[in-house]
């Protein structure tokens, strides 16, 4: 039997090794990216509070726009998520009730109602779109690219599920994307689900750039299996074959943003859009919709929402598990097999090529804001 073609580095501590920098550059290149900070259907007609990337924000709507402004009142420093809507156009502070419009600027203050339009008073907005069933927001006032695209989202062949809650993991963001994307988990850790044990090699693929995305094709003509009693294709037709095959692309939008197209051998087609957002540097919440153009929509909670979070659940004590918590940047730090790990590697090269431009220390300018 062949030998395969192996990197041997030395063992890893439990102690998390990776440079204290490299794991800092990362971490903070994340605020020039889009990221999923809440389920739209989450924001109705009260504030929502969340942290992106240990930064507080507030999520509202307003004027039926969503806004995502800092979770501060400049006034007294309260949570302003904590707050009301009024008249379904102001921003209400529960302390002291100023209220703030759609563009973060002081409406009133009412304990000196003839002070509107005088006091130097707002709270910084952010950048923020509603998308698939989603809110995105950035930090920064240039996303470095543009919102990740998800086109089966307005083909009315799907119908979808946004897969709720959206759990919180101890781990990194771009350890949790390594997990999502890696092939040759998928027959041993989900073994009767995603694919077959008796059958742990993975399929002949491709991996390339494309724009601002990773992409992952898989060869013509090869198939995973997996038996037609798994409870992970609820809603389908079953073959006389006792196997389901699939066929798996998924592509990253970079940074984090992952996108799966499956296809059935019959045709029906299945695919999620995930996105693990960065609350701190080892913590995530899990944002994920999930798409197929078969079944009963009725149904999709069980069937595509349910399974969703089956799968997650075998995932998450092993992710949590991994030392490092973060991707190690020195890529020697870990053992790659050749054409097993080849999407994780090229994942690595391309994140820390990011983390070297964008991951510089912030200068904070404080400005007065109240007079």
């Amino acid at each position: 039997m062949a030998v395969p073609n192996l990197k041997q580095v030395p063992a890893l501590s439990r102690a998390n090794e990776l440079n204290v920098e490299g794991e800092a550059r990362v971490y903070r290149s994340m605020r020039y990216f889009w990221h999923v900070v809440a389920y739209s259907h989450e924001v109705t007609d009260k504030p929502v509070g969340f942290t992106l990337l240990e930064h507080d924000i507030v999520i509202v709507r307003l004027n039926g726009e969503i806004s995502v402004f800092d979770d501060l009142c400049p006034h007294r420093g309260t949570r302003l998520s904590l707050g009301h809507v009024r008249d379904g156009c102001r921003l209400e502070c529960p302390y002291h009730g100023w209220q703030f419009d759609q563009e973060g600027e002081l409406t009133l203050a009412p304990q000196r109602a003839d002070l509107a339009g005088q006091l130097r008073a707002r709270t910084r907005k952010y950048l923020s779109v509603e998308r698939y069933g989603m809110i995105w927001a950035c930090l920064e006032d240039k996303p470095y690219f543009p919102l990740p695209e998800y086109p089966v989202w307005d083909d009315a062949d799907f119908h979808y599920v946004a897969v709720t809650p959206a759990e919180d993991w101890k781990c990194s963001a771009p350890r949790r994307v390594e997990n999502y994307t890696d092939y040759s988990h998928f027959a041993i850790l989900h073994d009767g689900y995603l694919a077959d044990r008796t059958v742990p090699e993975v399929p002949p693929h491709e991996v390339f750039r494309n724009d601002n995305r990773l992409e992952n094709v898989q060869g013509e003509g090869s198939w995973v299996r997996v038996p037609i009693d798994s409870a992970a294709w609820g809603g389908k037709d079953k073959p006389a074959d006792p196997y389901l095959r699939l066929h798996f692309n998924w592509r990253v939008f970079m940074p984090l943003t992952c996108v799966y197209d499956i296809t059935f051998q019959d045709g029906n087609r299945y695919h999620l859009l995930f996105h693990p957002t960065p609350m701190g540097p080892k913590k995530i919440r899990n944002f994920t919709v999930s798409s197929r153009d078969f079944g009963d929509p009725a149904k999709a909670d069980a069937e595509l929402g349910d399974f969703v979070k089956f799968i997650y659940d075998q995932d998450r004590w092993v992710v949590e598990s991994q030392r490092p918590e973060e991707l190690p940047e020195d890529l020697t730090r870990e053992m790659h097999v050749k054409g097993v790990d080849k999407y994780s590697v090229e994942y690595r090269l391309w994140l820390l090529e990011l983390a070297k431009e964008l991951g510089k220390p912030a200068i904070h300018v404080h400005e007065e804001k109240t007079r």
